[in-house]
């Protein structure tokens, strides 16, 4: 487990110090995950890596993928201060909004939130992710940089920076 310091840290270095590929042991490092943890999900297809001389070896947006399994999007931006508009895709950027919603539901995302160690922020943007999946054909076309954020750190999604 990382200290807010660390994990913050581990952000800045992950995002703003990008390497083209990092060993099981660096990511584990980096995100706090026990090596033998993050050992059992690639062997089981949890994760994306490549052996490389008999070492798993993830590129840089495979180690994302596991950071943000383990950091909310929230976190992320937080850590990276005004750096996140220059690595992250613009419509990755937290927008606060105020919705009406039945009070069962409310409780439920609360619910969800406090058994999984996580914010109600998390846990709502965790659940509206297959909504945003759902209509990205549809919604491409007229949100300019959907496709890009839904996607992201996928191919093709990445800020224009060299790693």
């Amino acid at each position: 487990m990382l200290t807010p310091a660390e994990r913050k840290q581990s952000i800045q270095t992950l995002f703003l110090q990008r390497a083209e590929s990092y060993t099981l042991c660096e990511v584990a490092r980096l995100t706090g995950t026990p090596a033998r943890t993050l050992r059992r999900e690639v062997a089981r297809g949890g994760h994306d890596a490549t052996k490389v001389r008999r070492e798993w070896r993830f590129l840089w947006r495979q180690a994302v993928y596991v950071a943000m399994e383990r950091w909310t999007l929230a976190e992320i931006q937080d850590a990276l201060g005004d750096a996140a508009a220059g690595v992250l895709p613009p419509l990755l950027a937290l927008r606060t909004v105020t919705f009406r919603l039945p009070e069962y539901v409310v409780l439920a995302l609360e619910s969800i939130a406090a058994n999984d160690g996580t914010t109600v922020d998390h846990a709502l943007y965790g659940e509206l992710i297959d909504f945003a999946g759902t209509h990205l054909t549809r919604l491409d076309g007229s949100i300019p940089g959907y496709r890009r954020a839904y996607l992201y750190p996928g191919p093709g999604s990445e800020v224009d920076l060299e790693p």
